[in-house]
C-alpha cells in the first residue's frame, strides 16, 4: 500500500508540475495567472519556471525515497503524510486543469 500511495504521488506531482507549466509559460492575452504557492512562485521567479519545476521534481523523489527507506517513521505516519499530499497535490490539479479551460489552452500542450 506504501509503494501505491508513493506511486499515485509521484504521478499526481508530474501531473501538477505538467499542468502548472503550462498555465505559467506565458502570459495568456487578458489573464493574470500567477502561482498560488508562495515557496514555488519565489522558486520559479528565482531560477526560472522550467528549472524550479525540475528543482522540485527532483526534491519531491528525494523525499519519496527518504520516506520509503526511512524506519525512523512508523508506517501509519507514513501513509497519513502520503495521503494528505495525494489530496493537496490532486487539488492543485484539479485547480490547474480548471484553469487550463477557463484560458482556453491544450492540455496536451499544443499551441
Amino acid at each position: 500500500m506504501l509503494h501505491l500511495l508513493a506511486a499515485l504521488t509521484l504521478l499526481l506531482s508530474a501531473a501538477d508540475h505538467w499542468t502548472t507549466y503550462l498555465c505559467l509559460r506565458s502570459p495568456v492575452g487578458g489573464f493574470d495567472v500567477t502561482e498560488a504557492n508562495p515557496l514555488a512562485a519565489w522558486l520559479f521567479q528565482s531560477v526560472g519556471l522550467v528549472e524550479g519545476l525540475m528543482i522540485d521534481s527532483l526534491l519531491t523523489v528525494a523525499a519519496l525515497a527518504f520516506l520509503l527507506t526511512t524506519r525512523r517513521l512508523p508506517r501509519a505516519v507514513k501513509l497519513a503524510f502520503l495521503v494528505a499530499v495525494i489530496g493537496w497535490t490532486g487539488f492543485a490539479v484539479a485547480n490547474n486543469l480548471n484553469a487550463i479551460h477557463l484560458l482556453g489552452l491544450s492540455p496536451l500542450g499544443a499551441g
